[in-house]
């Protein structure tokens, strides 16, 4: 984790995660309509209170009437999050990388919040990475690249 980012746009506090936390996401809804589909493993480059950044191999489009469900693991603890992709832009010519908006209630945002910090008290203080779905070796083993 290489450390914290802010800026004049953000309304929460984001912490680049370096290694990369792996999660499952999940189409969950489209145009308010709930899906059962299956989930794809991802790399969450960054969360906040508001939102993270991940990188996928599957294509996704800017829409908001998209929910995606991130499922992934810190501290022992399921963290589950729901939010919209709000941009999109090539990582490499097969890999993308998403920023994605919450879309959940106020004592979601919170429970982010606190791991959030969390991880960022604990990785100044101790240098170490807590226990989790942290990537373990390269981006591009991840996803197969050569």
């Amino acid at each position: 984790m290489n450390g914290v980012k802010t800026g004049k746009q953000r309304d929460y506090f984001r912490l680049k995660l370096d290694p990369p936390l792996r999660s499952r996401m999940t189409i969950v809804m489209i145009k308010g309509k709930t899906l059962e589909v299956g989930s794809a493993e991802v790399l969450i480059e960054d969360i906040g209170g508001g939102g993270l950044r991940f990188l996928s191999d599957l294509k996704l489009p800017v829409n908001d009437q998209l929910v995606l469900q991130f499922e992934t693991e810190v501290y022992s603890q399921q963290l589950k999050t729901y939010g919209h992709v709000v941009r999109s832009s090539p990582w490499s010519e097969t890999i993308y990388e998403y920023a994605v908006k919450f879309t959940m209630d106020e004592s979601a945002h919170a429970e982010v919040n606190r791991l959030v910090n969390s991880l960022a008290i604990r990785f100044r203080q101790r240098g170490s990475l807590p226990s989790g779905w942290f990537l373990q070796g390269d981006r591009k083993d991840f996803f197969h690249i050569e």
